[in-house]
């Protein structure tokens, strides 16, 4: 065996989020690949776990283009995973960080795919990570989905109509977000619906507000929505956040941070 792989979800942003599997795997690294949506950006994931790196770990940031060419994003998953591979070919261990989970929406996902097709005796595991909408609901203390009740993520542009789907899932969540606020709040009015949004969920800046139309003119890529069906009034017990509702709740751990 030549090497170890490792695709690691890293958190929503707080390095305090990594997992215990997380910090292991890191620890003893000698070479990580950090993603960057932009050719000269820095890597958020870098910037999560940069504290737990070796003093001589190897750091290489990847540009992979935000585009719907196919073409283009195949090429940058390719090349990732055969830098990766010439990274571990040394027997030693390296890792792919990416922000969130490592298998949701994420660019391990498609890197991970490339490196199979390839075929190479290299060990390969992905460590899980904590989500953006877990962050978010924990900033606010709001119920993502309770007992049967099913959970619906939207990753971009939501639909027309919310009201139709929250007939069949009554909690959703839109990743994403920033683009769409203007048209999310009017689908909230027309269904009657609760909806929070949250900007960087568990870092210093972050953010929260009940008026997405406040937030209209504004854009941030790490911009999550959280909604809901109203609730009747006979279950309102069983369904409220905690008292004060989410600005109370992001209000009392802001005072903690």
């Amino acid at each position: 065996m030549s090497g170890k792989i490792f695709g690691i979800g890293v958190g929503p942003g707080n390095p305090a989020l990594l997992t215990v599997r997380a910090v292991q795997v890191l620890r003893r690294v000698a070479a990580i690949m950090a993603p960057t949506s932009e050719s000269h950006g820095t890597s958020l994931a870098l910037k999560i776990v940069h504290s737990y790196l070796r003093a001589d770990c190897q750091v290489h940031q990847v540009h992979f283009p935000m585009t719907a060419e196919r073409d283009a994003c195949q090429a940058a998953w390719d090349s990732a995973a055969a830098t990766l591979l010439r990274l571990a070919s040394a027997d030693v261990s390296v890792a792919f960080v990416t922000v969130g989970d490592a298998l949701l929406y994420s660019t391990w996902a498609y890197v991970l795919a490339a490196l199979r097709r390839a075929k190479a005796d290299v060990y390969l595991e992905t460590v899980p990570g904590v989500t953006a909408m877990s962050a978010c609901a924990a900033t606010t203390s709001w119920s993502l989905a309770q007992g049967s009740e099913p959970l619906l993520i939207w990753p971009d542009k939501p639909p027309e109509d919310v009201g139709k789907l929250l007939e069949i899932a009554p909690s959703m969540v839109f990743m994403k977000a920033d683009h769409h606020l203007r048209s999310l709040a009017d689908m909230v009015e027309r269904a009657d619906a609760q909806a929070v949004a949250v900007r960087r969920a568990s870092q210093p800046e972050a953010e929260m507000t009940t008026d997405l139309r406040a937030w209209s003119g504004t854009r941030d890529y790490f911009t999550t929505v959280l909604l809901r069906r109203r609730p009747q009034q006979a279950a309102q017990d069983r369904t409220d956040t905690a008292s004060g509702g989410p600005e109370q709740a992001f209000v009392e751990r802001a005072g903690e941070r």
